[in-house]
This record gives C-alpha cells, sequence and structure tokens, in this order.
C-alpha cells in the first residue's frame, strides 16, 4: 500500500515536472525566436520592417532559420515589387501626363520588369543554398530602382512611397543575404556556430 502511494505520488511529480518543462520550452520558444530575428534584423536597412514582416512567418517554427527569414522577406518584396509595377502601368495608362513623366513611367515599367526578372533568378539561387550567387544576382534590385527613380525630375516621382517600400524592403534582403554569407564563411573557418542557418 505503502509502495502504491510513493509511486502515485512519484508518477504525479514526474508529470508535473514534464508539464512545467514543456511549457518553460513553449514560453522561451518564441522569445528566442524572437531574440535571433531581431539580431538578424538589427543591421538590416529598415529593421522595423524586417522584423514586423519575417515574425509572423517564423514564430511557430520549432527552431529559427535564416534561409527561411530571406524566403519570407523576398517574397514581400516581391509582393511590393508587383504592387508598384501596377500602380506604374496604371499611372501609364492615364491620359494627359506630360511627356516627361511618360517617358519616366516607361523607363520605371522597363526597370521594374528587370527587377522581377533579377528576383526570380535570386530565389532559384536561395532555394538552392547558393546564396553568394543569389546576392550577386539580387544586388541589380537596387540598381534597377535607382534607374527608375532618377528618371523623375527632383520631386516629380507618383511612386515615392511604393518605390520606397521596395528599396527598403531590397536593401533588408541584401542584407540578410549577407549575414548569411558572413555566417557560413565563419562556419567553414571552424570560428562560428555549428547548427545551420
Amino acid at each position: 500500500m505503502a509502495f502504491a502511494f510513493t509511486f502515485t505520488k512519484t508518477l504525479i511529480l514526474l508529470v508535473s515536472l514534464s508539464s512545467l518543462l514543456l511549457q518553460t520550452h513553449a514560453a522561451r520558444g518564441p522569445r528566442t525566436v524572437q531574440a535571433r530575428l531581431y539580431s538578424l534584423c538589427k543591421p538590416t536597412t529598415n529593421v522595423g520592417l524586417c522584423y514586423r514582416t519575417i515574425l509572423p512567418e517564423v514564430l511557430g517554427l520549432p527552431r529559427f532559420n535564416y534561409y527561411k527569414a530571406l524566403e519570407v522577406e523576398m517574397l514581400v518584396t516581391q509582393k511590393q515589387v508587383e504592387k508598384t509595377s501596377k500602380l506604374i502601368s496604371v499611372l501609364l495608362a492615364r491620359p494627359g501626363n506630360s511627356k516627361d513623366l511618360g517617358d519616366s513611367l516607361q523607363i520605371c515599367k522597363e526597370q521594374y520588369g528587370n527587377i522581377m526578372d533579377s528576383m526570380a533568378e535570386a530565389k532559384n539561387q536561395v532555394a538552392q543554398r547558393n546564396v553568394i550567387e543569389a546576392r550577386f544576382k539580387f544586388s541589380s534590385v537596387v540598381s534597377y530602382y535607382e534607374s527608375c527613380n532618377d528618371s523623375f525630375t527632383k520631386g516629380t516621382s507618383p511612386i515615392v512611397e511604393e518605390a520606397q517600400g521596395v528599396y527598403d524592403l531590397a536593401g533588408n534582403c541584401l542584407d540578410i543575404m549577407k549575414a548569411i554569407q558572413d555566417r557560413e564563411s565563419r562556419r567553414r573557418r571552424g570560428t562560428g556556430p555549428v547548427t545551420s542557418p
């Protein structure tokens, strides 16, 4: 009888400890993901935007993954590029545009097409975990953005807000690629963490 009571008491204690450990792990998990994401986003072009756009997609993951964060930011960037491209097409179709505005919008339409092509190539490289080549392909996104931006006379761009979103998100992607590249380089030299990015 005493043995059964002690066994039951021990079993209850083990179940309680297991439950407590699971709760602690569950509570600590999201904070760890948030802390690692903040660390990744801190040196990016737009820290707040990086954190806000990636967090909802990585919060439920069992562990933080740099490539997943990059894929999320690239997808958000793609959506912003598509939104800006649609706006350019709408503005270009308006009757009564001045010649200068029409020419600038036409340049932007071509540049944003180039941006989409570069992003598709970079996305393929990221899928293959070739961040060096992905960064090379993706760097042209900023060049194309600048070509569009420079086509407008100062203060006349009708896509300032949307284009700024493209610039910030693209900059974040490049910064995350650099962080992954640096991390992988440290690992190859044996001076960094051994966990996968």
